[in-house]
């Protein structure tokens, strides 16, 4: 699952707005919006997204990135 699309979902199911993570994160609310419908963002802008975030609804957000990535859980536990 791309970043934009795990963010949009996060954003959803902890009812986040936009507005609030711009905030915290010291981005601009149109960089939030555009990054929720697609958009691309340097690593450091992501990276300030994940900060802002709650520690619950980074969790889910980096969840959903890495279920996908992980075809062998087991490797994990090696």
């Amino acid at each position: 699952m791309r970043f934009s699309e795990a963010f949009r979902e996060t954003m959803f199911r902890f009812r986040l707005k936009g507005i609030d993570i711009a905030t915290q994160s010291g981005l601009t609310p149109s960089q939030i919006s555009s990054f929720q419908h697609g958009g691309n963002l340097r690593i450091d802008s992501v990276e300030k997204i994940l900060e802002a975030l709650p520690k619950q609804a980074k969790e889910y957000m980096l969840f959903l990135i890495i279920k996908e990535e992980l075809p062998y859980p087991s490797l994990v536990d090696e």
